[in-house]
């Protein structure tokens, strides 16, 4: 039984022998088939639409160093503002815009939501010097309302570098007022960046009206200024001459229109006129604001008696621009020639029709001849 144990020992070891020859090259062959291609299979190139490509196994360099070359990818320059792809200087982009409102401002005195009934979405704004500017926020009730209202609110926002203090105030300048005050202070201390908000005081009974205010620093320079419209925006107050506003009336003289008559017309052998022209004529537009112009009457002598400076042009009706009531002509005038009287007139408002009325008056107060000249301002 030793020697068959003996026996099968050796059998096995030889067993065993022959049997690690046989897997070597089965294991072999099971690792180099992992570096044999598969037949058939085609490499698929990324297209140009489709993502780049980071890593390329395909294209494995010698050695150990499996990583290849990296797909090259365009991507845009980082900019502070992500809708952008390239980055843009937006003061150079923006400054002939800035140059433009520069030029357009200077060119207008007023602001508005613009001086005479005109929304509020026409407001000019007009940058304060040095410090101080402000900003247009709201009107509050909005402009044209026509429900009656004991305050208007009108908000701006500082958007210069000094604190508003309440010496800073509006100043009622033109059209009518509809408070018994000249001024509104401002209520509290307001810092750059901040809403301001004025309330202006209404005390008047008109359903119609518009007003005009200035907004000063304490120095009492005037930065922003803007116009208000209640109702329709019409000023229905009239007044019998053009003399300076009065704090009762609180009516901007330039706005007062005055609703008079010329005294019949007179002729005779002696005493005669004949109106020859206006220049400009009847229907002119003046380019508003606050500037003067020369209004020229040219009236012919028809009757026998000599002309002289007691003879003048009389403002009887409408608006008068012209700083007088009363005009007188300047030397002699012979019958059959023709005298010319020429009235300095300023321009004030903008955006609207007016109408002044005069008649030229003998010694005694006769009307030799009579006229209405209209004429409308735009801005």
């Amino acid at each position: 039984m030793f020697r068959t144990f003996i026996e099968m020992l050796k059998y096995t070891k030889d067993y065993m022998r022959n049997r690690k020859f046989f897997i070597l090259p089965i294991i072999f062959l099971f690792l180099t088939r992992c570096n044999i291609p598969k037949t058939g299979t085609q490499k698929v190139e990324p297209t140009s639409s489709g993502p780049g490509v980071l890593w390329d196994l395909d294209r494995m360099a010698s050695g150990t160093n499996i990583i290849s070359k990296q797909t090259q990818v365009s991507l845009p320059e980082a900019t502070s503002t992500p809708q952008l792809v390239n980055p843009i200087n937006f003061d150079e982009a923006f400054s002939h815009i800035q140059n433009s409102a520069s030029a357009s401002s200077s060119e207008a005195f007023s602001s508005s939501p613009v001086s005479s009934a005109l929304p509020a979405s026409d407001f000019y704004f007009q940058a304060g010097s040095g410090n101080d500017r402000a900003e247009w926020l709201y009107f509050s009730p909005p402009e044209y309302s026509s429900d009656p209202t004991e305050t208007v609110y009108a908000a701006f926002k500082n958007s210069g570098d000094s604190v508003w203090t309440e010496d800073y105030h509006l100043e009622f300048y033109a059209g009518s007022n509809p408070s018994r005050n000249g001024t509104v202070p401002l209520s509290k201390k307001v810092n750059p960046g901040e809403q301001a908000s004025f309330q202006i005081p209404v005390t008047t009974t008109d359903n119609s009206w518009k007003a005009c205010w200035q907004l000063k620093n304490p120095a009492e320079e005037a930065f922003y200024d803007f116009c208000y419209s209640h109702g329709n925006g019409t000023n229905t107050q009239s007044a019998s001459s053009n003399t300076s506003a009065s704090s009762d009336s609180g009516v901007f003289w330039a706005f007062v229109k005055t609703d008079g008559s010329a005294p019949a017309h007179y002729a005779d052998n002696e005493l005669s006129a004949e109106l020859v022209s206006t220049s400009p004529a009847s229907g002119h537009n003046f380019k508003a604001y606050d500037h003067y112009e020369d209004f020229r009457v040219s009236l012919r002598n028809t009757g026998n008696a000599v002309w002289n400076s007691s003879y003048s042009l009389v403002f009887y009706s409408g608006y008068n621009w012209m700083h007088s009531n009363s005009f007188p002509l300047s030397g002699n005038t012979d019958p059959g020639e023709t005298a010319t009287i020429t009235m300095p007139m300023e321009i004030f408002e903008d955006n609207d029709r007016w109408v002044t009325c005069w008649y030229f008056s003998s010694p005694d107060g006769k009307n030799l001849a009579d006229f209405c000249f209209n004429y409308t301002t735009t801005s």
